[in-house]
């Protein structure tokens, strides 16, 4: 009988607060922001200089939520049964709060241009490192040991739509609708977080019988 993978989780509750708290980011900035556009602007932008309440988003907006996303990681990382190249898959999966912490400590510039302050420059080179480390992490967990290979296509597909989002929400002829292609990124980053719970030992076993 195989066992369920969310059963027994310590990781399922920080889950379903880091999915909520990404969820009410977006709706606050809607509500705080009422020139905001989820569809042609970018998350970072909820945060940028200059912009409305710019620096408190990014303490209790950006913050918290790599702050979630990064206890997730350390919780579940005793219960998944990766080594090797898989562990080094997990390792780089901390790319993720990585980025939020960036966008709260070097927040980009209106508008987020390729080109622009200290800060913004900063700001691409973290988003640049941290969405395509994210995306070969996300690869790597395709190998964790005894994984089945629906699981494991999942992360390759997954790892594609992060690699492949970013090159197309940097695309200028893409200006209007990035916000939008990066919104679907995010969910795939969300994801791939969920997808650990199918990486306990006991599925890495198989699914094995009691």
């Amino acid at each position: 009988m195989q066992h369920a993978p969310t059963k027994s989780s310590p990781v399922m509750p920080q889950l379903i607060i880091l999915t909520l708290f990404w969820i009410g980011l977006q709706l606050v900035a809607t509500w705080v922001k009422d020139d905001f556009s989820h569809v042609s602007q970018y998350i970072s932008e909820i945060n940028a200089t200059g912009s409305t309440a710019a620096g408190a988003f990014g303490w209790v907006g950006f913050i918290p939520l790599a702050l979630i996303s990064f206890g997730v990681l350390l919780t579940a990382r005793p219960y998944l049964r990766v080594k090797g190249i898989s562990h080094l898959g997990w390792t780089l999966l901390f790319f993720y709060p990585v980025a939020y912490f960036g966008g709260a400590l070097a927040p980009c510039d209106l508008g987020c241009p390729v080109d622009g302050s200290s800060s913004q420059e900063l700001h691409n080179i973290i988003a640049v490192v941290s969405y395509f480390g994210f995306a070969l992490g996300t690869f790597l967990l395709a190998f964790t040991p005894k994984t089945t290979w629906p699981v494991r296509c999942a992360f390759v597909l997954l790892s594609v739509v992060i690699a492949l989002g970013f090159v197309l929400m940097i695309n200028p002829a893409l200006a209007e609708v990035r916000g939008a292609i990066q919104r679907y990124v995010e969910v795939a980053h969300l994801v791939v977080f969920w997808l650990l719970l199918w990486l306990k030992p006991a599925e890495a076993d198989g699914g094995g019988d009691e």
